[in-house]
């Protein structure tokens, strides 16, 4: 083994949990990719990992560099941006995406994207 990968094995080792953890990570952001629409909560995804939620917290941070709230805010309006250029309304995506109120949505939308739904929809038409 080189001193390179020596040096890339001490660094993993030190930095991500141990493999099956890791997988069990991976396993619930995968969740998140594929539930964004659905109104998931650290308890569940904590429980898909099989580790209490503030170990879950800590490890998933580690591994991702955000809070899993972070990434599943992130996921969702990722997933906003596609749904308003298949033609759906800001309501409809709203909706779609379980958020609470259209103008929290509003808000999360333009915190992320930069400009808000309506705006994205216009600029969107005119292309």
């Amino acid at each position: 083994m080189t001193f390179y990968n020596q040096q890339v094995q001490a660094i993993t080792k030190s930095c991500l949990p141990q493999p099956e953890v890791t997988s069990r990570i991976i396993k619930a952001k995968r969740l998140m990719d594929n539930c964004c629409n659905e109104d998931i909560d650290l308890d569940y995804l904590a429980q898909a990992a099989y580790l209490s939620k503030y170990h879950f917290v800590r490890l998933f941070k580690r591994c991702y560099g955000v809070t899993p709230h972070q990434y599943l805010t992130s996921a969702k309006i990722k997933k906003a941006k596609i749904l308003l250029n298949q033609g759906l309304s800001v309501r409809a995506t709203c909706l779609a995406l379980n958020f609470s109120s259209i103008p929290s949505f509003t808000a999360l939308f333009k915190k992320q994207a930069g400009q808000t739904p309506s705006a994205f929809l216009q600029k969107r038409n005119f292309q």
